[in-house]
């Protein structure tokens, strides 16, 4: 996908904080980038390279971020990002369902706690070693 970059309009980010996964989108990466292409990231802050970001941003090397999620969260009140151009902020909410999310997560709950109870493996189960 690095490769490619310079192909899209839209980079979207939704991937989980791994080691392998940390500033998967650096100085390089940006470079790479259309000057007229947007990031979205709606995984975890430390996805993008903050640094890089907020120069690319400043030297209009890409048209513009939004960003669901920063690092650290939240942001100091005098973190440069909050003025960069064309940075657009949202709480950390994309994975939420205003309608839905409650009874999704107790449903899921009910299910394991049965699935537990009876000796068989649980969906949605964490993986230590993979970091989610």
């Amino acid at each position: 996908w690095r490769e490619r970059l310079g192909e899209f309009d839209w980079v979207f980010l939704a991937a989980p904080a791994t080691s392998e996964s940390r500033a998967m989108i650096g100085e390089a990466e940006l470079k790479a980038m259309k000057p007229s292409a947007w990031i979205v990231n709606v995984g975890r802050g430390d996805l993008i390279d903050q640094d890089a970001l907020i120069e690319a941003l400043h030297k209009r090397r890409i048209a513009g971020a939004f960003l669901d999620t920063v690092s650290p969260e939240p942001l100091p009140p005098d973190h440069p990002l909050w003025t960069a151009p064309n940075a657009i902020l949202s709480m950390h909410l994309s994975g939420r369902s205003q309608t839905l999310m409650f009874s999704r997560a107790t449903a899921l709950f009910v299910d394991n706690l049965a699935a537990f109870m009876a000796g068989r493996p649980l969906r949605n189960q964490v993986d230590l070693a993979a970091g989610y």
